[in-house]
């Protein structure tokens, strides 16, 4: 077992003037989040973004009436008048807690199978009560399950700061795990699959409970725990939250509190080369020949284009690149935007977020996902006009979003294959959901329909194979990248990095490479 810890910088900074005392690639939200953390600190930061807004997949556009959220379906990390801890924490120190309006969503998720219908409460009691409800001869290990949950979290969270802690300290923390934190050396190598198992004896309540596998990305069979356990924790214990006005609100609440704070954004900038001298970062070179000069430099990229692009692979340890080859990318989305001229929530459609899934088994859902065969895998139904924010869609209107894993590979490359394909693909993924919500059969219904594919979130957002989670989520990879780099000036904050991924993780990761920058410049 190892975690990753900062030390200290060995070779000097930079001695001359800077332009900035830190540069920011990457306007997503570990982008942000850093940038918000160094400038409530008094560090002068620049960011540089190359679209025209901030926000990467934290954002929103527009066609006709409908208004789409690109990416987020709710947010875990808490809200006001939870418990204070995690993602809402870091929202209050940098102010951004001011800029935004969250909102608790009124359902977890609904659960369909063949066979079982579920609908989840957002908090523990009530995601209990419902499960014990419908399986009463299971309620000790629904117990069990919430127990193991709340104690692997209160573990995680013990550990936290361990990547700030030098390499005596931390040493010493790792040997006393299995004494200290004693759930988390139980299931740090194990799956939710044996988790379920270890909990549940009905194969429905475990495919139920582990469910929002279809968020973090693998199977059960191969996801880790841990994640799976911290985040049901995070969710049933802090809340599950959304933006109103759309997440782009909460990017667009960053970039007002980085400014207001001296800082800098420049958007419309590709950054193409991390400027070194002497194995230090001195800046960055943009795509139109500028240059600008920091102390520091934090990525908010895959370590691909970081190490292979920015950097070079041939100024980086040969071990690092060996490490960055040997870890398995996560897969990659294909999705559905749709806007309905008729309401779903009259006609009965209450839930926010409905998990659709052909079989019982994650892996074959999975599987047939990672083939293409959308018509027989698993989808996730947001209805973002049941969110309670009037943002999306004129009254009597929809707007519903389909999300699916995908791999590039499915995608072909020439242009006209490709578009042949997708159309025939957004249709499958359509008639999937439209087993839960049959007036989706009706095109007439129908006002906006647009897909997204791997190579549409490759394109926008520059990660490898269009993957949005970073390395897959297995137990051997739980720990993916540190936030450090062999470079040691520059950082990187990102879904491939320590804290995990999704919206409130890439916000951690941006604290944490903040703080390494912070602690470094001895700046409590």
């Amino acid at each position: 077992m190892t975690f990753g810890t900062s030390g200290c910088a060995t070779k000097n900074l930079p001695a001359q003037k800077t332009d900035y005392d830190v540069i920011v690639i990457g306007a997503g939200m570990g982008g942000l989040s850093a940038a918000a953390h160094l400038a409530v600190k008094g560090q002068k930061v620049l960011v540089l973004e190359k679209h025209f807004v901030v926000g990467g997949s934290t954002s929103k556009f527009t066609r006709g009436e409908f208004t789409f959220d690109t990416a987020l379906h709710e947010m875990a990390g808490g809200g006001p008048g939870k418990m204070d801890r995690g993602l809402y924490q870091l929202l209050k120190a940098t102010g951004v807690d001011r800029k935004v309006q969250l909102y608790e969503v009124p359902h977890f998720y609904r659960s369909v199978f063949p066979g079982v219908d579920v609908t989840l409460p957002p908090n523990w009691e009530g995601f209990k009560s419902a499960l014990k409800k419908k399986w009463p001869g299971e309620a000790e290990g629904i117990d069990k399950f919430h127990s193991l949950c709340a104690s692997l979290h209160g573990d995680m969270m013990e550990l936290k700061d361990i990547f700030r802690w030098g390499t005596v300290r931390a040493t010493l923390a790792q040997a006393m795990v299995p004494l200290r934190q004693r759930t988390f050396f139980t299931w740090k190598d194990r799956t939710v699959k044996d988790l379920m198992e270890h909990c549940f004896k009905s194969e429905e309540l475990k495919a139920v409970v582990s469910q929002l596998w279809v968020f973090y990305g693998a199977p059960v069979d191969t996801e880790s725990a841990l994640i799976f356990m911290s985040a049901t924790e995070s969710y049933l214990s802090d809340g599950a939250w959304h933006i109103k006005g759309t997440s782009q609100a909460l990017a667009d609440g960053y970039a007002a509190r980085i400014r207001e704070l001296g800082g800098d954004i420049k958007t419309g900038t590709l950054v193409t080369q991390i400027l070194l001298q002497n194995g230090i970062a001195t800046g960055v070179r943009t795509a139109d020949g500028k240059t600008y000069t920091a102390r520091y430099v934090v990525a908010n990229t895959d370590p691909y284009q970081l190490a292979y692009r920015l950097i070079g692979k041939e100024n980086l340890p040969a071990a690092y690149i060996k490490k960055l080859e040997s870890m398995k990318p996560a897969n990659s989305l294909f999705g559905v935007y749709l806007g309905l001229n008729i309401d779903l929530k009259a006609l009965g459609y209450a839930d926010t977020e409905i998990l659709y899934n052909t079989y019982l088994d994650s892996r074959k859902n999975y599987d047939a996902m990672m083939k293409g065969d959308f018509a027989n895998a698993a989808v996730a139904i947001t209805i973002y006009t049941n969110l309670g924010d009037p943002v999306y869609a004129p009254a009597g209107k929809s707007v519903v979003k389909l999300d699916s894993y995908s791999e590039l590979g499915v995608w072909p490359k020439d242009r006209d294959a490709y578009v042949q394909v997708k159309a025939q693909k957004v249709d499958e993924l359509i008639a999937l959901a439209a087993k839960v919500i049959p007036e989706l059969k009706d095109p007439k219904n129908i006002v906006v329909k647009e897909g997204y594919t791997p190579r549409t979130i490759e394109r926008y957002t520059l990660n490898k194979g269009g993957v949005v989670y970073g390395f897959e989520l297995t137990p051997g990879q739980w720990q993916k990248m540190p936030n450090t780099t062999p470079v040691p000036n520059v950082f990187i904050t990102s879904n491939w990095t320590q804290a995990w991924h999704g919206v409130c993780s890439c916000q951690v990761n941006g604290w944490r490479a903040a703080r390494l920058i912070l602690d470094r410049e001895g700046i409590e």
